[in-house]
């Protein structure tokens, strides 16, 4: 797929703020926490990607109205349950932990959500395709819009990360650790690994920020039960006070 062959709108969108939920970006003197999932879920149509497109995506996102809706999610809660483990708590407090925190609300400080991929589909799937999707983007297919992303949204994320300067970058999807890579750690940055509870974590330190990339928090092969959000969280903390 050749540069020139994506459209304009897409193209704008697609390296501004898009696919994120908002919240508090931070900055250097009051750096947030960010969380960074793969793609929105639930799938869009062509109707979504046309009002998506016009919008260009040049606001970073507010965030949710209320702690209860942010919690409406099952990606969020266990999200939050894992902030809460960071911040010193313990996961099965998270619903306190989130009235109080508000991570991702309007309006509040010190958490902001983002996505690598902007596109929303059911799963990751790479068969998940539509023709109405390649008139709106000018792809042929899910491979050549992650592959255009890849080489010119994942380095808007990285000039993103530089201007605001998060202390925290969790990252969620370990399928996708080469993705988080190229969006947020340089390549001179020392990888850490560990395996707790037989998941697998991996991190980093970039000046300022810390890049952590987990298991997704959703599925069977993921961080699935408070336990393992208690025990991520907890080395998490020891990671970024290192």
């Amino acid at each position: 797929m050749q540069k020139s062959n994506v459209t304009e709108k897409f193209r704008k969108w697609a390296t501004g703020y898009s696919g994120c939920d908002g919240g508090d970006l931070g900055s250097s003197t009051s750096p947030s926490i960010w969380v960074c999932g793969i793609e929105w879920g639930g799938g869009g149509n062509k109707e979504w990607l046309e009002k998506q497109l016009e919008y260009e995506a040049k606001d970073p996102g507010s965030g949710y109205d209320t702690p209860k809706d942010n919690l409406a999610y099952i990606f969020n809660r266990q999200t939050v349950k894992l902030l809460c483990a960071i911040d010193g708590g313990k996961v099965e407090d998270y619903e306190t932990f989130a009235m109080d925190k508000k991570p991702f609300v309007k309006l509040e400080h010190g958490y902001y959500k983002m996505n690598l991929y902007p596109l929303s589909f059911k799963n990751t799937n790479k068969d998940l395709w539509s023709d109405e999707f390649s008139d709106l983007t000018g792809f042929n297919s899910k491979g050549d819009y992650v592959e255009w992303c890849r080489l010119n949204r994942l380095p808007a994320l990285s000039d993103m990360a530089k201007k605001y300067k998060p202390k925290l970058i969790i990252c969620f999807g370990k399928t996708y650790k080469e993705d988080f890579k190229r969006a947020f750690v340089d390549d001179c940055n020392e990888e850490h690994a560990e395996d707790i509870l037989d998941r697998h974590i991996s991190w980093y330190h970039d000046k300022s920020t810390t890049i952590v990339v987990c298991p997704f928090p959703v599925n069977r092969y993921g961080l699935n039960s408070n336990e393992l959000l208690q025990a991520f969280g907890e080395k998490i903390k020891t990671i970024i006070n290192q």
